[in-house]
């Protein structure tokens, strides 16, 4: 039996991995695909946002996939094994803060290289944002260097006379990777799919070292899981997220869950990058206990106080939002 393609799928904070993914899993053809979704916060959100089309679906929360479950990772490939006759692909959805090297390594290990072929590695680009990614954390660098496809996402969130020296800026920093534009992520999925694998003697990793030694993450970047059971006020909910993506040195950098919003029978997914956020109506309630959820990533978060702020936003007993 052929070795299972794997596609690993990086991206820094918000560029739009998760609806890249759906969007593969929509128009993947047929295809029997596994995901493996990593989420940098010990309470995930992902998972609960990935549609149903996958053939299986693992979840590994609490650290990025490059360091503190790299094991667990490793542990779902052994678990994948036995089901080889049953898929097609698998698709690795890393967590916005992961470097892809430590990844790329577990395809050296012969239990891993025996089952399993690295088809290529997919980047997502924020178009509206790659500057300050850049310069916040030397990951979205790294993310770049190592792809072997560059999706320059959300064109339609700048000017259209600055897409052209941003996909110019993306070819100097990785010119070996091809570039697509896109809105939504929506993008070529066969093309996607079909990188051609990658052989690390044809394409060695490339040395991006910075001046440190061994895999670090900024110390002060973390996760903080805020929750409520019920629903939110969405105009107490708007004025705090103002002000906290005003204070000083901008802590947040990305954001992403659930709400419940009174007199709505729908779970309303939302999605913030720094100071601009998007929320969309998503599958119904039904039966189960509504709740707001919202996973913050950050500098410097204090969980205690953006915990207390956030439960003052619950909605009250017949509040209208």
């Amino acid at each position: 039996m052929s070795r299972i393609p794997v596609t690993l799928l990086t991206g820094f904070l918000g560029a739009g991995k998760t609806t890249l993914l759906n969007h593969v899993l929509d128009r993947g053809a047929g295809r029997r695909i596994a995901v493996i979704e990593n989420e940098f916060g010990d309470v995930g959100v992902d998972g609960s946002l990935v549609g149903a089309a996958c053939q299986a679906l693992f979840e590994l929360n609490d650290g990025c996939v490059c360091c503190s479950v790299r094991e667990d990772l490793i542990g779902v490939f052994r678990q994948l094994i036995p089901r080889l006759s049953e898929i097609d692909h698998v698709i690795i959805e890393t967590t916005g803060l992961a470097e892809p090297a430590p990844v790329l390594r577990i395809f050296e290990l012969p239990e891993v290289h025996a089952a399993f072929e690295l088809d290529g590695v997919v980047t997502v680009v924020d178009a509206a944002h790659i500057e300050e990614s850049l310069d916040d954390v030397t990951a979205c660098m790294e993310q770049i260097a190592y792809a072997d496809l560059l999706i320059l996402n959300k064109i339609d969130c700048v000017a259209e006379d600055a897409i052209e020296p941003l996909e110019a800026h993306l070819k100097r920093l990785n010119p070996l990777a091809s570039v697509q534009r896109a809105q939504h992520a929506q993008v070529d999925v066969e093309t996607l799919l079909d990188l051609g694998g990658r052989r690390h003697e044809e394409k060695p990793l490339p040395d991006l070292d910075h001046s440190h030694h061994g895999h670090h993450h900024d110390e002060a970047i973390h996760s903080v899981v805020v929750e409520l059971a019920g629903d939110v006020n969405v105009a107490a909910l708007d004025v705090w997220l103002g002000k906290l993506s005003r204070r000083r040195g901008s802590p947040l950098l990305r954001m992403k869950g659930v709400l419940a919003v009174p007199g709505d029978p729908r779970r309303f997914v939302f999605n913030g990058v720094r100071d601009v956020v998007d929320v969309r109506p998503g599958c119904p309630w039904g039966s189960d206990e509504r709740f707001s959820r919202i996973v913050m990533i950050g500098r410097r978060l204090d969980a205690v106080k953006v915990q207390a702020e956030f439960s003052a936003c619950l909605a009250q007993s017949g509040q209208a939002s």
